[in-house]
């Protein structure tokens, strides 16, 4: 991984749409849509798509990144249409993990939430091997699957 300085950071500009808001799918319709607000589920997507933009200029060839822990506290509502700003900021790497800390703002300069981001950097391969189809079904123990290439 090419170096990452402490204190770089990487922005998201993201405008509120109706796909953004609260809806848990599998509670009756009259407790589905809970809220018509920017979901915190949504803000922790967010933080993660903005750490990744911070680390991918800093993937070397044959390497790649996987999430490995998202924390969010959602502080102000905002709503369909509203423009947030998600900032992540380097605060630590130390063996191949990238640490972000997150902060989503609206246009008013409000806070609405903070968090952060790890996200791990190991060979293309391994990752690829950990995640893929036929390590799935390896660990579902469906026969005939190959063990996945680089997981052993």
């Amino acid at each position: 991984m090419i170096p990452i300085p402490v204190g770089e950071t990487a922005v998201l500009d993201v405008v509120v749409a109706p796909s953004h808001t609260v809806d848990f799918d599998e509670m009756s319709s009259r407790w589905a849509k809970a809220h018509p607000v920017y979901a915190t589920y949504m803000m922790a997507k967010h933080f993660e798509e903005a750490g990744r933009k911070l680390l991918v200029p800093h993937l070397e060839d044959g390497e790649a990144a996987i999430g490995t822990a998202v924390s969010v506290e959602h502080l102000a509502p905002s709503w369909v249409g509203d423009e947030i700003r998600v900032t992540a900021r380097c605060v630590e790497v130390r063996d191949g993990r990238l640490t972000c800390e997150c902060r989503a703002t609206d246009s008013y300069g409000r806070d609405l939430g903070w968090g952060a981001t790890v996200q791990m950097v190991g060979p293309a391969q391994r990752i690829e091997a950990r995640v893929n189809e036929a390590a799935r079904l390896e660990r579902l123990g469906v026969s005939g699957a190959a063990p996945a290439p680089g997981t052993r």
